[in-house]
């Protein structure tokens, strides 16, 4: 049986906007978090993009001068209830499955 997760993200995004066909194509049960929709979804991804480790590399780049204009966020994240997140679809994908994310 497969599990479900969240996307956090943003309709503004192409990329989460891609995220969320690509798992209603692959038949996944998901919730969209939209930051952009609403403040307690704005404090989940600050809570995400603070703490969590796959966003280590983003919290890097936001002291540099061409953090804005480089364009990226870290969005979407996929998180699931046993605390696994990723930025990348196809581990969410595989991970939303039932399968091992290598």
């Amino acid at each position: 049986m497969g599990r479900t997760f969240r996307i956090v993200g943003s309709h503004s995004c192409p990329n989460t906007l891609y995220s969320i066909v690509r798992c209603k194509e692959e038949g996944l049960a998901f919730k969209f978090v939209d930051l952009s929709g609403s403040l307690d979804a704005m404090k989940e991804f600050l809570a995400l993009h603070e703490n969590s480790e796959v966003y280590r590399e983003y919290r890097e780049m936001s002291g540099n001068d061409d953090y804005v204009s480089n364009g990226k966020i870290g969005l979407p994240c996929f998180v699931f209830d046993d605390g696994f997140r990723t930025l990348n679809l196809n581990e969410a994908i595989t991970k939303s499955k039932g399968e091992i994310v290598q």
